[in-house]
């Protein structure tokens, strides 16, 4: 785990330089779920609960989490779906493995959301919780568009900047930059982690701008009913799309 943000760690011109984040989130797969109900003061798994609802799945469908760190958002599908027909990818292995620590019995993947090692036109359904800040859209969504059946749905929510200008906005930005930093400055033995992950968030909500260029994204990709719906103040930024039938 780095002691501090490394210099090249975050251009506005570019995205997150990936060995940073492999080796913050490595680090962070042990705590991943406390740092998520930190971050979010424990709305996130209410969050999973609206994405997964809201695309509807069906009997014998089949879904596919990308980033699927421990599993929460598999967890969920697999509820409507089975096991058999829930699949997880994450790049990270130490991920992954924590998931497995659960007992579940969805297949996982270790592979990079924008070069998947699966059938094309395989699945119905494509989720992906905190991920968009950290791909390339244009090609992310080709490969989502790709793996998806013609009519599948995508739903996926990351956090995004501030909305200037409302009460909502301003407090979150307020949250953002003043006391999630404090929040990681207090963890004790783990200070240096929590410091880092902390850090790094308030640096890339503010500078990714990725909720600006999504719709253009999937619309390039084939989607359309294209939704992005910033909810409390900037918080997480909601994406909703089909893929546009054969």
């Amino acid at each position: 785990m780095p002691d501090r943000l490394p210099a090249t760690a975050l251009d506005r011109s570019a995205l997150p330089d990936r060995r940073f984040v492999a080796a913050l989130f490595q680090g962070l797969a042990p705590r991943y779920n406390g740092v998520l109900l930190a971050y979010s003061f424990a709305q996130d798994l209410r969050w999973k609960e609206i994405l997964v609802r809201r695309l509807h799945p069906e009997h014998g469908e089949r879904a596919l989490d990308l980033a699927c760190g421990t599993g929460l958002i598999l967890d969920r599908l697999s509820m409507f779906l089975g096991e058999s027909q829930t699949v997880g990818a994450d790049i990270n292995r130490t991920m992954l493995r924590e998931n497995d620590h659960t007992g579940a019995r969805y297949r996982l993947v270790q592979a990079d959301a924008q070069q998947l090692p699966l059938v094309s036109g395989s699945f119905d359904i494509a989720t992906a919780g905190y991920l968009l800040k950290y791909v390339q859209l244009d090609r992310f969504f080709s490969e989502i568009a790709r793996v998806l059946r013609p009519g599948g749905r995508f739903g996926g929510y990351d956090f995004s900047r501030p909305v200037r200008g409302t009460l909502a906005g301003t407090l979150y930005s307020v949250y953002l930059h003043r006391i999630l930093p404090s929040i990681g400055r207090g963890r004790g033995k783990s200070a240096a982690a929590w410091r880092s992950v902390f850090e790094f968030l308030p640096q890339i909500a503010e500078s990714s701008g990725w909720e600006s260029r999504v719709s253009e994204a999937l619309e390039g990709a084939g989607f359309v009913e294209i939704e992005v719906v910033p909810s409390l103040g900037g918080a997480i930024t909601w994406v909703w799309a089909r893929k546009r039938e054969a």
